[in-house]
């Protein structure tokens, strides 16, 4: 991760941004990615960002091996690819990873790319995310880089499984890049023909990549998310994973399981229970079978979440939901209380994840590689403060 590293632009010029983020879903010509960052610290009261800036990715052209002796040279143009490791958001990275930012803040970044990475920046954006557990990092992207492609689609459900958010540019966003990094002259953002088609096409398609619960997480991200901290600091989603058990019998038959997490979704703000019920519904449910689905969060429901999963239950008398949650969400708050309590009366047990529930879930819904959970300090008195608070909250 050491490109040529230049210092990285304040803004670009309108014509620039018009071309590059155009976000017209199959697009030629575009072939390097555009990407402008912000970086901003968490919990800091004046929310304005830390660092902004603009990366483009460079030209660094190498001709692919299998061509190079075989191609005349005018056909060894059309095979000229750039080395990823010149692509903009390895340029990012080299730069963030050169600033030497404390490990103690915890940095909130958020990039506005032309482009969605393709799978070699992927991967980086996955070692870096977990050699760096106090960065989060949010994507919002113009366009879906060969979406079609399986090995594309599988970047996108891998930049989500190592924690990173993943969405599509909405007219919001376009504005507010054009507004802060773009020398617009003063002259406000025009949104082009087709513009919101462009934008519902893809971010359809986005979410239908999506959808699908992930197999399992990577380590770093359950240590960071499942920790059961009294105060979470920068832990502001969900992370669910679940079991579901057909009932037969007096005896369940394991059948599927997976990992949700919340989905940047303007329309929907789609939590990771709700991700899980609508699966459920569409691609699980039959009235003529018994289910027992087992849920381990990092977070309890949030009122609204727990409202709607209480209805679904009070509906569907066929499944009965058990909830191990490793912290509990607002709890000193009375609404969020009585969101606990109405999971309760709708059948759900609710529960608070010990040593035994966190090894559990570890061993089920983490790539490990062999390797045993290892409980961090305070995981014991925690839980008993946790599960005090609960039970006060139940009765």
């Amino acid at each position: 991760m050491n490109p040529q590293i230049r210092n990285p632009m304040e803004r670009m010029y309108r014509r620039t941004f018009y071309v590059n983020f155009e976000n017209e879903p199959i697009l030629y010509g575009r072939r390097y990615t555009w990407l402008c960052y912000e970086v901003k610290i968490s919990k800091d009261p004046s929310k304005l960002p830390w660092d902004t800036g603009i990366f483009r990715g460079q030209v660094r052209p190498k001709l692919q091996s299998n061509y190079r002796e075989e191609l005349s040279s005018w056909e060894c143009k059309k095979h000229v690819y750039f080395e990823p490791q010149y692509h903009a958001e390895m340029c990012f990275l080299s730069w963030y990873c050169g600033n030497q930012l404390p490990a103690y803040k915890c940095f909130q970044i958020t990039w506005f790319v032309s482009w969605t990475p393709c799978p070699d920046c992927v991967g980086k954006v996955a070692e870096f995310l977990a050699e760096h557990p106090n960065v989060t990092l949010t994507i919002s992207a113009a366009r879906l880089y060969y979406y079609w492609e399986t090995d594309y689609r599988r970047a996108l459900c891998r930049l989500r499984q190592a924690g990173a958010r993943v969405k599509i540019m909405d007219d919001e966003e376009f504005a507010y890049c054009w507004e802060n990094f773009v020398y617009n002259e003063g002259q406000p953002f025009m949104p082009w023909d087709k513009f919101d088609d462009n934008y519902a096409f893809l971010h359809s398609k986005l979410k239908e990549i999506l959808r699908n619960p992930m197999e399992a997480m990577y380590p770093h991200t359950f240590y960071f998310h499942f920790k059961n901290l009294r105060r979470a600091y920068g832990r502001n989603e969900t992370w669910l994973c679940f079991a579901v058990e057909i009932i037969k019998h007096c005896s369940t038959v394991s059948w599927k399981r997976g990992v949700f997490r919340n989905q940047v979704d303007p329309e929907t703000h789609c939590h990771a229970e709700r991700c899980f019920l609508s699966w459920f519904c569409e691609d699980i449910l039959s009235p003529k079978k018994n289910y027992q689905v087992t849920w381990y969060t990092s977070w309890s429901p949030c009122l609204d979440c727990a409202g709607e999963v209480a209805e679904f239950l009070a509906t569907h008398s066929n499944v009965k939901l058990t909830i191990y949650t490793a912290r509990l969400y607002y709890f000193w708050k009375t609404d969020y209380q009585e969101g606990l309590r109405s999971l309760s009366e709708k059948g759900a047990s609710v529960e608070i994840m010990d040593y035994k529930d966190f090894k559990r879930c570890w061993k089920k819904f983490v790539y490990d590689d062999g390797k045993p959970f290892q409980p961090w300090k305070g995981l014991q008195y925690n839980f008993l403060f946790l599960d005090c608070k609960l039970q006060e909250i139940l009765e």
